[in-house]
């Protein structure tokens, strides 16, 4: 069934995001001057981003494949927008959990992720406005 994949990606991925914002939370706990220094470092804005962006993806996929399951589609729309999804978060929130972990050269491919789930919502309208009805 297409998005039944997308939906078990945006939960397991939720529980990624999770996970980060409890090891952001945890460095609150950093003496003073030790946190201002974390909360002005680049990894913190990277894990942050990562973390508020992975949030949003993964409801994302469990939304867009809760509906690519219910709704008739053509095959190949419903096929691409599943596939563009889950390579929208990996490439997107998936690059700056990297980047933030060190692996700068993750940065770079984050407009891969970008475009993937920009993509795939035009391809969502588009199957939508050529449905006859919804259920």
């Amino acid at each position: 069934m297409i998005g039944k994949k997308n939906m078990a990606f945006g939960f397991f991925y939720f529980l990624t995001t999770l996970g980060l914002g409890m090891f952001l939370a945890s460095k609150f706990q950093l003496p003073g001057e030790e946190l201002g220094k974390w909360l002005a470092s680049p990894q913190h804005a990277l894990l942050k981003a990562a973390h508020a962006h992975g949030n949003l993806e993964s409801v994302l996929n469990i939304v867009i494949g809760y509906l690519l399951c219910r709704l008739a589609l053509e095959d190949w729309i419903a096929k691409t927008v599943s596939v563009l999804l889950i390579i929208g978060a990996l490439f997107h929130s998936g690059m700056l959990y990297l980047a933030g972990a060190g692996l700068g050269f993750a940065g770079m491919l984050t407009p891969i992720g970008g475009i993937s789930i920009i993509a795939s919502m035009l391809l969502m309208g588009i199957g939508i406005m050529k449905l006859k009805s919804v259920d």
